[in-house]
Parts: structure tokens; sequence; C-alpha cells
């Protein structure tokens, strides 16, 4: 964790950001309060007047060459010439019908060809575009030209930079002065969400709850079919947030904040199901759009390697995910030489183990300028590179490594100067090549997002961008419980699973903080708007799914993890992991699935196992295998005493009916 200083950033010492610190002045200033240099970034300002001289430059040669007398220009050479003020230009010089008809073509088209860029990452559609109206342009001309054109072109390319300078001149001041409300109130909200949060439970206190159960119980259940079986993951492309991708990856977190919380000793089908999720998310329905964003972003038509450059969108999440199972389970199987095969098509495929893939992204994070590194080619997206950024923490935990501190205050100064509006909420995206970013993609849940994200590693911000959200987003009626959120725009209303219409992504998200921080009612209240407006239905395995046409999967899971998150769950599965004494102690190696659920496995004292188990269908008898237990062992099981094997392992049966409790105890 870092904390500001009078000269910058530095790395803490103790790893957590300090209740107050001090700034110029000697003034104590809360670390969440957001600070004065926020957006200042010198080098996305660079980078920014580099692409207005390129641009201006090419304009400006543009309208010499076609009014210069030195060399006599054909028309239509003149036309194409004067289309390098920017795309379609050349058509206003044309002066006719065909070229009237191609501008306004070419002026319809921008948006989808922007939208291919930075969806994409399909720079190549861009030149593409600006390209095919220069030769329209050299084509539709006549022998005669409208000669005021080149006035008219760089008149309305000066006025659009004008008029952006203008709006992002008036977008800051209005930032500043809201940075200066929001600092106003924080610490006022602050000292409320603390004073009011609901105490983190005593670890190993708590079991999961039925209706919480069912509902794990269905990604679990879709999650162990076939790793070629995606038929229950609802997808609507594989460049965007519909990625399939982003399915796979959210059950991971879901399966890792379950088995840390409340079974860190249990193995059996769940560490299975959460192997599968790994292994589809190396295949090509999931890994294969990178050939082609390859292709346009990178005009790469061979090589497609999707961790060596770029592609945090995929390398993040799934570095966080890996090294969460490998944290949760203690099986280091992913770190072995080509364990991670990411095979993007039939013909390609692309070995890498956890430390491999891990070193690839602190590689890029300490090499590029911006610190923060693009996922498609030349957008850098803050939510996937801090997704990657809890998973280097994850890493760092688990290995025993510091690989995070080496970037972590370039990444924390950039984040804050190069990708912080002035009001201090956190960008979506920016453009590595231009410096520019798309205003208005989505707002507070943008700021609900990064208060998730950050968590742990960067705690006081996820504590200000909680609060933020808590204060001006959220109206809870203390005596009825109802919940609304409020000052909603843009993707906000969108379900970005599957971009239906819908406010069931953000319910989901802010149930799951809402847990997080302690903040149960606004917890409850998440949940019950999800079954009401939402609706479940209960498959015949006795699984409950949010119905499919009012919910993606990225909902389902949030759904799922909002029923049984408790205050500090996340940050505790980020930076702590289980405990030693459940990771050292007997574990769950085996259930009938279906068959069994459940709700507990945890060892207490390395030594004891402590199980919670519902029938998934009918009650019966079950046969229940543990390992890591002393060999040659006795425990006593309820009445029953029986001895470990030489391995250390035990198999017996237990009649599973409603909820049942079962100890294992070391007998002296």
């Amino acid at each position: 964790m870092h904390q500001r200083t009078d000269s910058g950033y530095q790395t803490s010492q103790n790893g957590s950001h300090p209740e107050k610190s001090k700034v110029k002045g000697g003034n104590d200033r809360l670390p969440e309060l957001i600070p004065e240099d926020v957006g200042s970034g010198l080098h996305r300002k660079s980078v920014q007047n580099r692409t207005l001289a390129v641009w201006s430059t090419l304009a400006l040669t543009a309208v010499f060459a076609f009014y210069q007398n030195f060399y006599r220009l054909h028309s239509s050479t003149r036309a194409a010439a004067l289309g390098l003020v920017f795309p379609g230009a050349g058509y206003v010089a044309c002066g006719n019908w065909l070229g009237t008809g191609l501008f306004i073509l070419t002026v319809l088209t921008q948006p989808l060809v922007l939208f291919a860029w930075f969806g994409a990452g399909g720079i190549l559609f861009v030149i593409l575009h600006w390209a095919l109206s220069i030769l329209g342009a050299y084509l539709a001309a006549g022998d005669t030209l409208f000669e005021p054109a080149g006035y008219t072109t760089i008149a309305l390319l000066a006025s659009t930079f004008l008029c952006f300078r203008h709006n992002a001149t008036r977008a800051t001041n209005a930032g500043h002065a809201r940075r200066r409300r929001r600092n106003a109130y924080l610490p006022t909200t602050l000292a409320r969400l603390a004073s009011t949060a609901s105490p983190a439970s005593a670890p190993g206190s708590r079991e999961l709850s039925l209706p919480a159960l069912r509902s794990l119980q269905y990604i679990v259940e879709t999650s162990l079919k076939d790793v070629a079986d995606y038929a229950d993951i609802d997808t609507v492309d594989q460049f965007q947030t519909a990625a399939r991708r982003y399915k796979l990856y959210e059950r991971m977190y879901v399966l890792a904040t379950y088995l840390t919380v409340y079974a860190p000793s249990c193995r059996a089908h769940v560490a299975e199901a959460y192997r599968r999720l790994i292994a589809k998310s190396l295949l090509p329905p999931s890994i294969g759009f990178w050939r082609w964003e390859k292709l346009w972003g990178h005009f790469s038509p061979r090589e497609c390697d999707p961790v060596a450059r770029d592609n945090i969108m995929v390398t993040g999440f799934l570095l966080q995910g890996v090294a969460l199972y490998t944290g949760v389970t203690g099986d280091s199987r992913y770190t072995r030489p080509g364990s991670l095969t990411f095979q993007v098509t039939r013909d390609k495929a692309y070995s890498y183990d956890l430390h491999s893939m891990d070193a690839a992204v602190v590689a890029q994070w300490a090499r590029n300028p911006w610190c923060l590194f693009p996922c498609e080619p030349n957008w850098i997206y803050t939510m996937c590179n801090l997704q990657g950024r809890l998973g280097q923490a994850v890493y760092d935990r688990v290995f025993g490594t510091g690989r995070a501190r080496d970037t972590a205050a370039r990444f924390e100064e950039s984040l804050d100067r190069n990708f912080t509006e002035a009001d201090g909420s956190i960008l979506t995206i920016r453009s590595e090549l231009t410096g520019f970013t798309i205003p208005g993609i989505c707002g507070a849940l943008n700021t609900l997002a990064m208060a998730m994200l950050t968590r742990g590693h960067l705690d006081h911000v996820s504590r200000r961008c909680y609060a933020m959200f808590r204060e001006e987003n959220v109206r809870l009626d203390e005596e009825t419980g109802e919940l609304e959120l409020v000052g909603l725009v843009g993707a906000d209303k969108i379900d970005p699973g599957n971009y239906r219409p819908s406010e069931g992504f953000l319910y989901g998200q802010l149930g799951v903080l809402a847990g997080e921080f302690g903040d149960e009612a606004v917890r409850e209240a998440c949940v019950k708007h999800l079954l009401k407006t939402a609706g479940a239905v209960t498959l015949p395995s006795g699984a409950v799914r949010l119905r499919r046409e009012s919910g993606s999967d990225l909902v389902h899971s949030l759904f799922t993890r909002a029923q049984f998150i408790g205050k500090d769950d996340w940050k505790n599965t980020i930076m702590q992991g289980p405990p030693k004494t459940a990771l050292d102690g007997p574990v769950l190696s085996s259930v009938p699935y279906p068959g069994v659920l459940v709700a507990k496995a945890r060892s207490h004292t390395s030594s004891d196992l402590d199980l919670v188990l519902y029938p998934s269908d009918q009650s019966g008898p079950f046969e229940i295998g543990v390992e890591k237990l002393r060999p040659k062992g006795q425990y006593q099981i309820g009445s029953e005493m029986v001895t470990a094997d030489d391995k250390g392992c035990v198999r017996f049966t237990a009649e599973v009916k409603g909820r049942t409790q079962i100890k294992i105890i070391p007998v002296e």
C-alpha cells in the first residue's frame, strides 16, 4: 500500500494505509480524501499535445498542398490531398452531389469505426476508413473543385479542437468544484459508515445459508460440465464485457471467496469446478478473439501470443483467478511449465504457467510509460489493470515475493494523475496512442467497480469510492428497507453481461460491496431487489439461478456472492487467504455430487475438521472422503471411531439429512 507525501508516493512498510497522513503545512489529512493533483499527469498532457501537433501538421500540410502553385496538380490529386485534414475532408473539395453523398456516408460510418477501434482494438479500421475517404475523394472529384474547401475544412477542424478544449476546460473547472464538495462530505460519510458497519465475524464462525448454497450450486454444477461445453455461459460477443471469459473469471472469484471464508478445507467437486473454469478460459471459445485483435490492432497476421504484449483483459483477470486457486487450495499444478496453455486457435497454442504469466504482466507495468498497459491494442482500461493488481497482491502473498512493490508507487501515481478526473472519479479508459479518453461511458457503475477493484491493495481508494457512491447514489428507506439508486447515466443502466437495459448488475455489485464494508441494510436490500425484479428459477437439481432473461451470468455471480459476503471477506481473500490451520489440516477430499452440498469445511486446529453438509436433493447415506489426516491416527466422528490409513486418508458413510454437522476430532 502507498501513502502520499509532499514529494510524491512511497511504499508503506506495513502494507496498510494509515488512518491519517501528513500533507503540506503539517495538517493531518485523511488518506481517503481526493488529492488536489488528480488529473494533472504530465505524460497524459505530452501525449495529447503530440497527437494534436501531428494532426495539425498533417492538416496544414494538406491545405498547403491544396493551394500551392509550385507544382500543377490534377484536381483529383488536390481533393485527395485535402482528405488528410480529417476523414471525408476531400469530399468537401469535390463540390458535387457524389462528393456530398460520400461525405455524409463517411460521417455516418465514423462512429461505427471508432467503436470498432475502442471496442476491439481495431486501429486498422480507422486507417482504412480514412484511406478510403481519400481514395473516394480522388475518384469523385471533377475538373472543377470547390476552392474555399481548404479554408472550410481547416476551420472545421480548428473549431472542433477548440470546442473540445472549451468543454474540457469547463469539465475540469466543474470537476475541481465537485472534488471540493466531495472532500467536504467524505470525513462525515466515512465516519458514519464505520460507526454503523456490522463487525467482521470471527474466523471459522460462519456457514453458508441454504439459499446462498443453492445459488452457489448452480455455479458449481454448470462449471463441472465438460470443458468444451459453454451452453450455460451467455455470450453476445468476444470483444467487450459480454464475452464469455468474463463470466468464467467472475465465477472463479465467487468460488475463491466461498472457499476462503466458508470452506478452506474443501477440495472435492468445488476445486474440480474451479479447475474446469480455468481450463475453459484457455480454449478458443474464450481466447480465440485475440488472433483478430492482433491482426487489426498490432498488424500481426501470424503471431497471436495473448500474454507477451497488451491483453491485460485476459492476463490480469486470469492471474487473479489462478493465484487465488493456488492460494486457497495449496495446489501448485499451475506453477509447472506449460500448465497454462492458451489455445488461441486450433493451430496456435502458447504455453505459460502462473510464474511466467505473472512475470509478463509485471514487466509490462514496468516498461510502459503509463505504467498501466492496454487491454485491446492501444486502449488502456483501468478496471483490467486493477484486476491485475489484485492478482499480483495474491501472487506476492502466496509465493512470498514483492513484485507489486516494484511498480506500486508508479502505478498509484499514474492512476491518480493520468487516469483520474478532476472530481476524483477514476476513468474507465484512455488511449495509449493519443492520450485521450472517451467521456461519459459510465458514471456511478465505474465508481462502484473501482471500490471493489482497489480493495486491499489500495484500500484508501476503495473506501473513498464506496463512500462517494453511498453518499451520491444510494437512497435507503430505513423503515421499509427499500433501496433506490439515483444519478445513474449511460452504461450504469445496462447489464454488461448481455447489453440489455437493466440495473441488475449495479444492484449485484452494490450488494457485494455493501457486504464487504459491513453495510448490511444495503446488502440485504440489494439481494431482495434482485429477487423481486429479476426473479429466480429452481432447476431440477435444486440449484437456483436468477431468471436468464432478467440477468446475465455476471449478475447471477454477483447475486450469489452478495448473499454470503461479510465485512472484509474480499479484502481477506486477497490479502490474507485461508488461515494456516486450514491449509495444513485435514481436507474434505470427496463427497458425491449430485448428492451433497458443503456449507462449511474448516480445520480450526490443523488436526480437526468441522463440516456442515446439506443434501442437494434426497436425504440419505453418502460416502465421505477425508485426506491429510495423521497416518494411522484415530479420529472420532460422532459416536464412531475411525482409523486413517497409512496415507492419512479415511472414508466413511454419513447420513445427510437437512443441515448435517460432522466433526472429525483426533483422539490422542
